[in-house]
């Protein structure tokens, strides 16, 4: 479902004293959450609980998204004592056949025995399961809602989605408005610092600025920063053909089959990342708030 053969960036793990730095900057503007994952396995970062308890002494929340192959015994202790708040698990598929064929190099009973315990053993974390239809488990839907839902603090079910050039599961229409990203977030800083766009943008072809080597608010209120909200706004996608081709700019109004995590309409809930479309921690929508030093930063720009 992710094009992991297409991707050709330079692969790593963000520095602890770098992501430090760059904690405390976005802080200072008003971040509330944090979302600790790239394109890859966030377990796999060694330092992944140091990333979570620094976050959380900063009072921010914190979410990651797994497959939860790697919940081993001493992860999962790592990951409740720093006291993560909330983590998203893509679980595609209900059996060993149709689960192994889609989640590759995975087993299914090892990732059930590993998520099944961190259920049991959690504390405060919220867990919600994510299931993509494809057709390798789409006979698995009903089955994976019967067993799950009653486990986990919340369930999703979705089509999939093209991952901007990297798949065609959905039809790439004529018709586009923006997907608000530019102008509403989340503000995506890569492993290297690089800001992009979006999580979409998987080979960083679209880079507005390093988070490392510049003040944050000189990269959302640069000229680079700039000119893509401009165009969204204007609807003149065609100045960045990889956005201009991403299926986001469409109509999805299906895309989302089912959701025990909020009651929003689908042609809602696809307008929102899936980060930011509910907090599970307090049950509530979460709020789009921005701090003063953001606010007036740059003039009118």
């Amino acid at each position: 479902m992710c094009p992991r053969e297409k991707h050709d960036r330079a692969h790593g793990i963000m520095d602890q004293g770098k992501y430090e730095r760059s904690i405390d900057e976005i802080v200072t503007l008003g971040a509330k959450r944090v979302v600790l994952t790239g394109f890859g396995e966030p377990l796999l970062d060694k330092n992944l609980e140091h990333k979570i308890a620094y976050a959380k002494r900063k009072g921010l929340g914190t979410y990651i998204i797994t497959n939860g192959s790697v919940l081993t015994q001493k992860r999962r202790r790592g990951l409740i004592d720093a006291e993560l708040d909330e983590m998203r698990i893509s679980f595609y598929g209900m059996w060993p056949g149709s689960y192994n064929a889609v989640m590759r190099g995975l087993r299914f009973d090892t990732t059930v025995e590993r998520v099944l315990a961190f259920l049991r053993e959690r504390k405060s974390t919220r867990v919600q399961l994510s299931y993509l239809v494809l057709p390798e488990n789409k006979a698995d839907v009903n089955e994976f809602i019967a067993y799950w839902e009653p486990k986990v603090d919340a369930i999703e079910v979705w089509k999939p989605h093209n991952f901007g050039d990297g798949r065609d599961y959905r039809q790439r229409d004529v018709e586009k408005t923006t997907c608000g990203r530019p102008a509403n977030g989340p503000l995506q800083i890569q492993w290297n610092g690089e800001v992009i766009p979006c999580c979409y943008d998987y080979n960083n072809q679209i880079i507005l600025g390093n988070a490392f080597d510049q003040p944050i608010l000189d990269i959302l209120y640069g000229k680079r920063y700039t000119d893509l909200r401009t165009a969204h706004t204007l609807g003149e996608f065609h100045k960045y053909p990889y956005c201009d081709q991403c299926d986001q700019l469409l109509k999805r109004d299906d895309a989302l089959i089912y959701s025990s995590r909020h009651n929003l309409k689908g042609a809602e809930a696809v307008k929102l990342s899936n980060t930011d479309l509910h907090n599970l921690i307090d049950n509530v929508e979460w709020e789009n708030e921005i701090s003063d030093s953001y606010e007036n930063y740059g003039g009118t720009q």
